[in-house]
């Protein structure tokens, strides 16, 4: 039995603990003398690492894989400099009405207190910038010197900003919430473009760290394998190298674990977080090793039902728009202004499709999480009230159809999934799906649109337009997941804490194995960036107080 059924065979708390502790008698080959073990060289693990090292402490960072990976583009921070005291109040409490009220608030707070030091660290350290104060990230020059340091040939650039001011009455399709004259300002950079991501941003800044600081040493392809606890407090990781040696790794202040979600481990997935399984993954190698570990260290878990993050930004522009929404059977499923953020949950009940980019659990049934959004060649002449994010011309769109353009940039190149057609028929065949009924239902939608009631979905009728001019557009979307987002109980500084909410001393759990940041059913899209943007700042918050000088 592998460790993840020991996990989920467990009855108590206790029984994880001694049952996964007991796995293996671990003789290593070799004993490392560290002051704070890292896990995982991503989002978390980079900015844990660093902060320790350059406040003086030996630091060792394992890393599974053979090199420094994370996904994302954008990472926010909330700037207190352009916020007033009621409006960060405010902000907790509207984060956490979008957690279903379940997120722990002191964590929030922690995070308004030291985000924007965390972004600036690693905006800093990867040479966006050379400044230590905030800069306003609304418009990045991509030829000025402090954007050429990072420029360094695979064009990896600062290329744009969604910050934003949450004041006035905020707006997202059906929720609202009202911050009246405060102000809660977020600085929200994006790291890129695609395909590259922030990954690319901390290598660079790892190679750096490694060339600059003796007593920062990364371990590549040597995954932690097992906690070392001594006397109620863990004090050190067994890693185990691509040779198969082990090394016994000392902790003298501290272990951060920073491995990552789990939604590549099947059990773990059907235990915890259900609602994924039948969605393909975006990431892999995600196995809950952090997880794992933390559990026999006598860590406690989140309740089942954990937080999942789910949205297709890849395969076509305009996204959020609420053109018509067919499923793989041509059939209408939707009131299609419910937002993309939110598809999954809708896409959990609608028919299975074997596409492309089929994740290793799927690929002999299909996945859930697949449907089409058609418009037609009018779209081009609504006004700017009939659009959610804005028109996007048909010359920017191109570069999303198979074969248009000869090196489309700024794309996921194997997603691109956009057609332009001159008849539906021909749509139809381009995007599979049938043409009887997808005919149907635009019959019945161009129907509604006359007579200008949503009768079947209840959308909003200055979206209901038509679909009646050639070119017919349509865009195959592949809803998956691109993190789960819950994990071990800790407290706002990252220390993991037992089932009796006690700290476990010594170890520290950050990133998208932390919780419980979120607490609800689905990740909150009203900040661009909070992922990422948690991630960074829990990593340096649990290198600094392993420290003590938070």
């Amino acid at each position: 039995m592998n460790k993840t059924d020991l996990v989920l065979n467990a009855i108590s708390d206790e029984e994880i603990k001694d049952s996964v502790c007991e796995i293996e008698s671990i003789i290593p080959d070799e004993t490392v003398e560290v002051d704070i073990v890292v896990v995982g060289a991503g989002a978390s693990g980079v900015p844990a690492a660093g902060f320790a090292a350059e406040a003086g402490a030996k630091v060792a960072l394992l890393q599974k894989e053979a090199e420094v990976v994370s996904q994302g583009n954008c990472a926010s921070a909330i700037i207190k400099s352009k916020s007033t005291e009621a409006g960060l109040a405010k902000w907790i409490h509207h984060t956490n009405s979008l957690c279903d009220w379940r997120a722990d608030t002191k964590q929030l707070r922690a995070y308004i207190n030291h985000s924007e030091e965390a972004l600036m660290w690693v905006f800093n350290r990867a040479g966006f910038t050379s400044e230590t104060e905030y800069g306003d990230g609304s418009k990045v020059d991509n030829n000025s010197e402090s954007a050429k340091l990072l420029n360094d040939g695979d064009k990896l650039c600062a290329f744009r900003s969604t910050s934003n001011d949450f004041t006035g009455l905020w707006k997202d399709r059906d929720n609202t919430y009202d911050y009246g004259n405060d102000h809660c300002y977020f600085w929200a950079p994006w790291i890129g473009p695609k395909p590259y991501n922030v990954g690319n941003a901390l290598r660079n800044i790892v190679k750096k760290l490694e060339n600059k600081y003796d007593n920062f040493k990364v371990y590549y392809n040597t995954p932690a394998v097992q906690i070392i606890k001594e006397n109620n407090k863990v004090v050190g990781v067994y890693g185990k190298n691509k040779e198969g040696k082990y090394i016994r790794f000392n902790a003298s202040k501290a272990v951060i674990l920073a491995t990552g979600d789990y939604t590549n481990n099947k059990a773990m997935v059907n235990h915890w977080c259900p609602e994924i399984s039948e969605f393909d993954k975006k990431q892999f190698n995600k196995t809950g090793d952090g997880h794992i570990m933390a559990l026999s260290a006598g860590a406690k878990m989140e309740n089942t039902g954990h937080t999942k993050m789910m949205h297709d930004f890849d395969s076509a522009l305009m996204f959020e728009e609420p053109f018509l929404f067919l499923n793989m059977e041509g059939k209408r499923f939707t009131n299609e202004y419910t937002g993309f953020v939110y598809m999954g949950n809708i896409l959990k009940y609608e028919p299975k499709y074997k596409g492309k980019m089929l994740d290793e659990h799927h690929k002999d049934d299909g996945s859930r999480g697949w449907y089409c959004t058609i418009y037609d060649d009018n779209y081009v002449n609504w006004s700017k009230d009939e659009f959610v994010d804005g028109m996007v011309p048909p010359f920017v769109m191109e570069k999303f159809i198979p074969g248009a353009v000869e090196n489309p940039q700024g794309v996921f190149k194997n997603l691109i999934d956009l057609h332009k057609c001159d008849t539906l028929e021909e749509l139809s065949k381009e995007l599979d799906i049938p043409y009887d009924e997808m005919k149907k239902s635009i019959n019945r939608y161009n129907e509604l649109c006359d007579k200008g009631s949503d009768d079947d979905f209840g959308k909003p009728s200055k979206y209901m337009h038509k679909i009646e001019k050639a070119p017919f557009w349509g865009a195959r979307k592949h809803i998956r997941v691109s993190a789960e987002v819950s994990g071990v109980i800790v407290n706002e500084n990252s220390q993991a804490l037992d089932s009796q909410g006690k700290v476990i001393e010594g170890l520290y759990c950050v990133g998208n194995l932390g919780g419980q940041f979120y607490g609800g059913n689905d990740y909150p899209f009203h900040q661009t960036g909070l992922s990422l943007g948690k991630c960074y700042t829990f990593g340096m918050i649990a290198a600094k107080h392993a420290l003590g000088i938070l």
